[in-house]
């Protein structure tokens, strides 16, 4: 199966061979043309093939062979809830959640394609089913699907970032599972899923990521971009006795994203009852390598495990032997939604 990352800074491939021995066949990515892509949103269709096939040819070790894919949808163009409705037929259950996410979605639903399943997990209110909605643009996906069209492929499924992501990240079985917040940090964005209770529960994306702190690095030291850039990536939030300004200014800016997380998982978990809270933390994304960072979560988010989120961790791979991994584990964390799309079963598109 083919994963299909599609992102405003670039469209990432991974080819995963095997089920129960799944085994990362090939990558590629190409960089997106400046305004390609706006928020997810893909302004020319045709600019954006040609992406693709680029990505296609630049695969590596080897060249994909397979033509069926999963591709993302962007977390800033989708939406995922837990409802919790009175128990009811399955044609009257339906029209509830239909009427009942109104309540919740922050698009109009007559533009959405919208997706339910009633989670194995018991409702807080006696006599109610607990529900996870999933809903999408369907004017992204649309555009998604004649991208794909263009090129040849046969999509199997379209996917939320957020789906992908836990499962990248997480045990296949993850039904005990509980408390877990994974933080996508990529160039644009930054993308909340918190699994409790063997679900996704609430999932948003936040419209800063990386690229917002080189900038803010370049606009108070008046570095270019460029240097910007190299600069964040080498020192990051660390101290450092040569470059105390660079790291002091990105620490704040970075501080600050952490601190607004901290706030949204305040109320978050209040507000589903999360039963255990959170307990811990999975940092993914290309943004996820800044140097330092792990420290300003485990700050902001006291006696929390914070930690690098492992993509390894459903492919058969020997961790042990860093030089034997087909990526690096910086790059890999550039890959971690591609890889969760790839890891999706036949059976389930």
């Amino acid at each position: 199966m083919i994963g299909i990352d599609i992102s405003d800074r670039s469209i990432k491939v991974v080819e995963i061979n095997g089920e129960e021995n799944a085994n990362l066949r090939t990558t590629g990515w190409s960089p997106m043309e400046p305004n390609l892509v706006k928020r997810g949103i893909i302004q020319d269709v045709a600019a954006a093939q040609r992406v693709l096939v680029e990505a296609f040819k630049k695969c590596s070790p080897v060249p994909a062979q397979d033509n069926m894919a999963v591709l993302s949808i962007p977390e800033s163009q989708s939406f995922l809830r837990v409802v919790e409705i009175p128990i009811m037929s399955a044609g009257e259950l339906d029209e509830a959640v239909q009427w009942a996410i109104r309540e919740h979605i922050p698009f109009d639903v007559d533009h959405m394609y919208l997706d339910w399943q009633i989670l194995e997990a018991p409702a807080i209110s006696p006599g109610h089913h607990q529900i996870i909605v999933g809903a999408a643009q369907k004017a992204v996906v649309d555009q998604l699907l004649q991208v794909a069209d263009g090129v040849g492929l046969q999509v199997m499924a379209l996917e939320l970032e957020s789906q992908a992501l836990v499962r990248s990240l997480l045990p296949r079985d993850a039904r005990d599972v509980a408390g877990v917040l994974m933080v996508d940090l990529g160039a644009t964005a930054t993308n909340l899923i918190f699994f409790d209770q063997g679900a996704m529960r609430f999932t948003t994306s936040l419209q800063r990521g990386g690229d917002d702190l080189t900038q803010k690095l370049a606009q108070e030291l008046k570095l270019q971009p460029s240097i910007a850039a190299e600069k964040k990536a080498m020192i990051g939030v660390q101290d450092s006795a040569q470059d105390a300004q660079i790291a002091v200014t990105l620490r704040a800016a970075t501080m600050q994203l952490v601190q607004q997380i901290s706030q949204i998982m305040t109320e978050v978990t209040t507000q589903i009852q999360a039963r255990q809270g959170l307990r811990a933390i999975l940092l993914a994304g290309g943004a996820a390598n800044l140097p330092g960072i792990i420290d300003i979560f485990a700050e902001v988010f006291p006696g929390v495990p914070v930690q690098l989120g492992n993509p390894w961790i459903n492919l058969v791979v020997n961790e042990h032997r860093h030089n034997e991994l087909p990526l690096s584990p910086a790059d890999a964390s550039h890959f971690t939604t591609a890889i969760g799309l790839a890891l999706r079963l036949p059976q389930y598109t």
